[in-house]
């Protein structure tokens, strides 16, 4: 069900600019609390499962130029627009 709620979630924020712009402005537990109140139940425990799944899922090639590009934009959750541009 969490992931089912991540997915929805994602979908709706895709198509969202308002949200999109929300999100910008958001640490983790603002992302978290947005998404509660648009109805999704999340934990902070469902986006970094989320984010070692895409990690994983990367070639050799793109996990090279994310490491030239350094790790910090990708575990910055203050940024979380980033992680949403890779989903």
């Amino acid at each position: 069900m969490a992931l089912q709620d991540l997915e929805s979630f994602l979908a709706k924020v895709d198509q969202n600019p308002d949200l999109q712009e929300q999100l910008r402005q958001l640490d983790l537990q603002g992302v978290l609390q947005l998404a509660t109140d648009q109805g999704y139940q999340l934990r902070a425990a469902d986006l970094l499962r989320a984010q070692a799944e895409q990690i994983l899922a990367m070639s050799d090639d793109e996990l090279d130029l994310l490491v030239d590009g350094g790790l910090e934009d990708l575990f910055d959750m203050n940024d979380f627009q980033a992680y949403l541009e890779r989903t």
